[in-house]
């Protein structure tokens, strides 16, 4: 404690003019030479080890492609996003923020603010236009899976985007957040980075690190997952806006990427000049994601001679869903005739009802669900009226 209080002194003392002075950025810049760089999905597990306040781990910065924009409009900027775990004075946080898109159209600025459409309810700052941040219990050393994925909507046509994360110790997923982005045939598109940051504005000695494998991204043009275990990892750079010091650690394992930073040390200048700018390195990992297939924990249909009603809920350890498809055909005499479906891109439905009675006699309720992975899945239930 005494050293670390002498070397914040001796900052302060050469330091004179520093705006702030915060821990070191760590980065890791994925190689996508081996892609179409268009991705409708991207997954990463990731793990915190040291978890002080005040940190945030990006575990995807991307930015949202707008060739279609482009195509109608003059002068079209932003859309770019990032989600990921951060840590407060209030607790530990998961977030998605997607920023604002500006154009003109006839000279006039206009704007494209992306809404959220799960969870409802929330409008506290943060949680205002394209973003979401909430609690969660993000634990040390504790494997976290997360999925991002773009999709287009069944009923509006315009470009949804979803986050999950998924405790790998529980197996349990949970659905942080979607939004429809007003967009049209939009997807995952940039540098695919990632970063750790200290976001307060005084340094405080305290050691901050993570690690990330199995990283993919599904690729739009192949139709294929494409295994990104390329990576430079390396610290921020001179010429940010802020002073930034302390260690700056990073590397790879055999099946891992890694790093940390915020400790103390004595001599700035002597430590940056003896230690890499950046490392560029190969992890081990299989040719595509391992993901669990969907599975239904629950399956129910009502039928009455006006309604058939079916609810569902999803196995929560098994693979999301993001879009279901409900098909109702009549068994009549010795086949089964097709009477009506519905399909809806909203991954937190989880009933129908169709009306257009009369009904009689028997009937097949088939749900269909489309995972985040890509796995469809599908079960039955067969009614008499």
């Amino acid at each position: 404690m005494i050293k670390n209080i002498l070397f914040l002194l001796i900052i302060l003392i050469n330091e004179p003019f520093a705006i702030s002075l915060r821990s070191k950025i760590i980065y890791s810049d994925l190689d996508l030479s081996n892609t179409s760089g268009n991705f409708d999905i991207f997954t990463i597990d990731f793990k915190a080890i040291d978890i002080p306040e005040n940190t945030f781990w990006c575990l995807l910065q991307w930015q949202f492609d707008l060739t279609n924009l482009k195509k109608k409009y003059t002068d079209v900027q932003g859309g770019t996003a990032y989600g990921g775990f951060q840590t407060t004075k209030n607790g530990k946080k998961a977030l998605i923020s997607l920023g604002e898109i500006t154009y003109k159209e006839n000279g006039e600025e206009k704007k494209i603010i992306p809404t959220r459409l799960f969870p409802k309810g929330e409008s506290a700052n943060e949680n205002e236009d394209g973003n979401y941040v909430t609690e969660f219990e993000l634990e040390s050393n504790v494997w976290y899976r997360f999925v991002f994925r773009t999709w287009k909507d069944h009923s509006l046509g315009e470009t949804f985007v979803g986050e999950w994360i998924q405790n790998l110790s529980t197996q349990e997923w949970t659905l942080l957040a979607y939004f429809n982005t007003h967009l049209t045939d939009s997807f995952i598109t940039g540098k695919l980075r990632q970063f750790q940051e200290d976001f307060n504005e005084e340094f405080l000695g305290q050691e901050r690190s993570f690690q990330i494998k199995n990283i993919y991204a599904y690729d739009r043009k192949s139709r294929k997952w494409i295994s990104l275990n390329k990576s430079t990892l390396s610290y921020d750079p001179p010429s940010l806006q802020y002073d930034t010091i302390g260690t700056h650690e990073f590397g790879y394992s055999k099946n891992y990427f890694y790093g940390s930073a915020g400790l103390p040390v004595e001599n700035q200048k002597i430590y940056d000049e003896s230690n890499p700018e950046y490392i560029e390195g190969n992890i081990t990992q299989s040719p595509a994601p391992l993901f669990e297939e969907p599975a239904f924990k629950s399956l129910n249909a009502v039928l009455t001679q006006k309604t058939i009603s079916i609810n569902w809920e999803i196995d929560p350890k098994s693979c999301p869903c993001y879009e279901y498809g409900i098909y109702i055909y009549r068994y009549s005499k010795t086949e089964y005739e097709f009477v009506y479906n519905y399909v809806t891109s909203r991954p937190d439905v989880t009933s129908y009802s169709y009306s257009e009675p009369p009904f009689s006699g028997y009937y097949l309720t088939t749900l269909e669900c489309k995972g985040i992975s890509n796995f469809v899945y599908s079960d039955s239930v067969y009614k008499k009226i």
